[in-house]
């Protein structure tokens, strides 16, 4: 039996496997970490600041200025519902708290929309007051106490008749000029009711997007008769009137022949919005149904009318007169 030496163990590749595992952990290491970084990182914009939202915003053009009011709020991302109501109802507590509607406008607005116009009566057996009109005096021109005649005046326009409607703009606008078209459009209309008798009656909607009709307390909307406490009430509450808020003409005038009027006096120093040339047939229609005549009187920066308003065409199909003011020249002395 030929006892050989056992042949020596070689145990160089196993030295040579430790670089090689070496560089797989680092390798392995080094794509983890940059895995990770990638899967952590922040989505960015414009560099490190967060990027400004935009929307679109609707621009009033004034004599001496631009009133900028954004069309829709733009909504967050990170936004949720419960965000949103609360900017809705923060928004909705923005106009000055004396100013909030003394009535239920919506409900108003509704009704405008479902009921038709009140007509003049006849005297005629079967006529009967329209029911669920939104105003308490919807007997159109019937009603006691309306007979007197009178003549009144607003900025050297004059309108003949018992039953008067003011629709005076309280838009924002209405603060150029160092609100002088504000205050002179006040004193007017203090003046203007000062004319009235008892035998006269009367209504104020001041407006912006939305109408304010004049309200006293316990009572519904209705003409009021041109009487001392009436008429006192009545200034009283002119001269809280301030001025905030964007321009809705239509639904003002609207509100106004609802009341079936003899002479509906309207101020505004807005040129836009216009009234279209249908919602103008509109309005010429529901004056025609009331007998209203609608004068218009607008308030400019320049010296010149221009010879493009609306508000010539409104007074024009409504059997009224036009007149252009000239802001720059007016007189805001206390009224009487």
């Amino acid at each position: 039996m030929n006892d050989a030496a056992p042949a020596p163990i070689d145990l160089e590749p196993a030295a040579k496997a430790w670089p090689a595992l070496l560089m797989s952990l680092v390798f392995h290491i080094v794509l983890l970490t940059g895995i990770g970084l990638i899967w952590t990182r922040k989505p960015g914009g414009s560099g490190e600041t967060e990027d400004r939202r935009v929307g679109i915003a609707l621009v009033h053009r004034m004599p001496d200025r631009d009133f900028y009011r954004e069309a829709e709020p733009p909504v967050s991302e990170t936004e949720t519902p419960s965000d949103q109501q609360s900017s809705v109802a923060a928004a909705a507590a923005a106009p000055p708290a004396d100013l909030s509607p003394p009535i239920d406008l919506d409900g108003i607005l509704k009704s405008m929309q479902s009921t038709p116009m009140p007509h003049s009566a006849t005297g005629l057996a079967g006529e009967t007051q329209l029911d669920g009109d939104a105003f308490g005096d919807g007997r159109g021109r019937s009603t006691a106490g309306d007979a007197g005649q009178a003549t009144t005046m607003v900025f050297g326009v004059s309108g003949s008749g018992s039953r008067f409607v003011y629709v005076f703009d309280r838009s924002d606008s209405m603060n150029g000029f160092g609100g002088k078209p504000l205050r002179a459009a006040k004193n007017e209309l203090i003046r203007s009711l000062q004319t009235l008798t008892d035998k006269q009656r009367f209504q104020l909607i001041f407006y912006n997007e939305k109408p304010t009709p004049f309200r006293i307390a316990g009572m519904p909307i209705q003409m009021m008769a041109g009487d001392g406490p009436n008429l006192t009430l009545a200034q009283q509450y002119i001269r809280s009137v301030t001025a905030f808020g964007g321009t809705e003409h239509e639904t003002a005038i609207k509100m106004a022949l609802r009341l079936s009027p003899d002479v509906i006096f309207f101020l505004t120093d807005a040129r836009i919005p216009r009234l279209s040339e249908s919602e103008l047939r509109q309005i010429q229609s529901r004056a025609q149904q009331a007998g209203t005549t609608i004068h218009a009187i607008e308030f400019g920066g320049d010296a010149v009318a221009p010879s493009d308003s609306f508000l010539r065409d409104l007074a024009a199909m409504n059997g009224g007169q036009y007149q252009y003011v000239d802001i720059r020249r007016l007189q805001t002395a206390t009224p009487p």
